[in-house]
């Protein structure tokens, strides 16, 4: 193999990560023919620590990316044979270093395990690695606990160590080494998670998971402890933060400083901002007869606990810390983060700290143009929240607001839910008060996808988007518009007669500005004026019922 730094290794296998489907149309066949499986397996069982005679350099995120082109390129294989062939690839490449004599090649052969468990590859030894655990040498202990803690990625490995690996796994955090004792903790704290946010299934005894979380902050807080020890800590915090007791006990841990945490996965599990899966009722009930587990909150996971929770958080300065980790290039990491900025903007009290903390402008329109589809929708929403209430001359000034039309008309989507769409044009009203805004909605086709929300049965989308439609009919453009060949006007007068009193009032007022153009003065002052004293009847009454029947609605 021909020798690479390991910057190059890195760029290289980013590009296969970023290009799967190039990938597989450049690679797919050779890697069916020749060892590309094998190669690939070979850059990830290298070790830093571990150098031999045709070893290669790497850096500290080769093994993450090379985990994640494996994956790439396995789910990318469009049918069961290739998987099949590429599948034995790397079960030659490990059967061939197990069969080599000398425990280096071991080593290697775990390592590569833990790359490939990091994956969705399903390929693992964990009698080998629990037997590695056991043993005596320093950095077969090390990669094989780092190797657990993968495993325990799998809820059916995670089931097989809890039987088997947590004795080892004891054992290895009572070792003196910090390097061993540190991945040790992180791996009970893996396991002792691994029930998620289902409070009644506990793999531990109880106050266990305290005492785990009270482990990882002693690793935190101590100035003297290594970066790569405090950075494996806080991993093991991220896990435990699911159980609401440690969310808990970690905001109580504020005036220690152990919560303003580079930790983003731990701010989302504080602040709940993860996925929850709806429950029907019927299906709960289903469950229940038929005997089987049913997942239950935990009653500090409450309302009323997470509200305060998030409060304490952007209180004590959290945005600060949120803003410089946008620098990430990491979409997922993008995604937490704007789910950790719309938890604290849902809190009206605290969107002002975190517009004063330059999360406004500076950090969420990016995160809301760049990312996972999930992430922008975060990022979005929290925007449109910072808009309904902020003054957006001083949260968005200048072409700042400008920027904020794009992100806002996405949450327009049909996938997004009814309260992103309704917070989303309640924004877009106050923009379209502006001028600049109002030119950009109408380049970005934002006219139709608001008037769409016009003929909604959900009363206060249409509510809102009539509202935002009076805003837009300022513009010249959006007037030709509604004086073109439809039944916009039609719809307005139906709309200005509903019993909804704000209803009837953006109606009412879209009506007063589309009776404004000069074209219609023209017309009435010709028919007022006419000779024929008929014309001139008939202009009269068009004026009076006009003026009646907006007399009609102001009063």
């Amino acid at each position: 193999m021909s020798r690479r730094s390991g910057l190059t290794t890195k760029k290289f296998k980013e590009l296969e990560v970023s290009n799967p489907q190039d990938l597989i149309a450049r690679n797919g066949k050779r890697a069916r023919r020749d060892s590309s499986g094998k190669r690939m397996m070979q850059i990830a069982s290298e070790l830093e620590e571990m150098k031999y005679e045709s070893s290669m350099e790497i850096t500290e995120n080769t093994r993450t990316i090379i985990s994640c082109a494996l994956g790439k390129v396995y789910d990318n294989m469009y049918y069961d044979l290739i998987k099949e062939r590429f599948s034995a690839k790397i079960e030659d490449f490990i059967h061939e270093q197990l069969q080599t004599p000398g425990m280096d090649s071991k080593v290697r052969v775990v390592v590569a395990v833990t790359t490939l468990l990091l994956g969705p590859l399903d390929v693992g030894v964990l009698e080998m690695i629990l037997v590695m655990a056991n043993s005596g040498e320093f950095l077969m202990q090390r990669v094989s606990c780092e190797a657990l803690i993968a495993a325990a990625s799998k809820k059916d490995k995670a089931s097989a160590i809890l039987a088997q690996g947590v004795t080892i796994l004891k054992k290895l955090y009572q070792i003196g080494n910090d390097n061993i004792k540190v991945r040790a903790l992180v791996g009970l704290c893996k396991l002792g998670s691994c029930g998620g946010t289902d409070s009644s299934w506990k793999p531990f005894t109880d106050g266990s998971t305290m005492k785990l979380a009270e482990a990882c902050r002693r690793f935190l807080i101590n100035p003297a402890k290594e970066k790569d020890m405090r950075k494996w800590a806080i991993e093991g915090l991220s896990y435990l933060t699911l159980d609401a007791e440690v969310k808990e006990k970690l905001i109580e841990d504020l005036w220690r400083h152990s919560v303003i945490y580079g930790v983003v996965p731990t701010l989302v599990n504080l602040c709940n901002a993860y996925d929850k899966q709806e429950i029907i009722p019927e299906m709960l009930e289903l469950a229940k007869f038929a005997k089987r587990h049913v997942p239950e909150q935990h009653e500090l996971d409450d309302p009323d606990f997470v509200h305060k929770r998030v409060n304490i958080l952007g209180k004590a300065g959290v945005t600060v810390g949120l803003v410089s980790l946008c620098k990430t290039e990491s979409e997922n990491s993008k995604e937490l983060i704007a789910r950790v900025f719309n938890a604290l903007c849902e809190h009206q009290n605290l969107r002002a700290i975190v517009v004063q903390q330059g999360a406004g402008a500076k950090a969420l329109i990016p995160l809301a143009l760049e990312g996972t589809t999930k992430g922008k929708y975060q990022a979005s929403q929290a925007l449109a929240r910072i808009a309904i209430t902020i003054n957006l001359e001083v949260a968005f000034p200048g072409e700042r607001m400008c920027e904020l039309i794009r992100p806002l008309l996405g949450l327009l989507d049909l996938e997004c839910n009814a309260i992103e769409n309704f917070e989303a044009l309640m924004a877009l009203c106050n923009l379209a008060g502006f001028d600049a805004p109002r030119k950009r909605i109408l380049k970005e086709q934002g006219v139709a996808k608001i008037e769409n929300y016009m003929y909604e049965n959900h009363e206060m989308l249409k509510k809102a988007s009539v509202q935002t439609m009076s805003n837009l009919l300022f513009s010249e453009e959006v007037v030709k518009l509604f004086e073109g060949k439809n039944d916009c006007t039609k719809y307005l007068v139906l709309l200005s007669t509903s019993e909804d009193v704000e209803l009837s009032k953006a109606a009412a007022g879209a009506l007063a500005i589309l009776t404004s153009p000069t074209e219609w003065k023209e017309i009435l002052c010709f028919l007022l004026s006419n000779t024929d004293k008929d014309v001139q009847y008939r202009g009269a009454v068009i004026v009076k019922n006009i003026a009646f029947k907006f007399l009609f609605l102001v009063i």
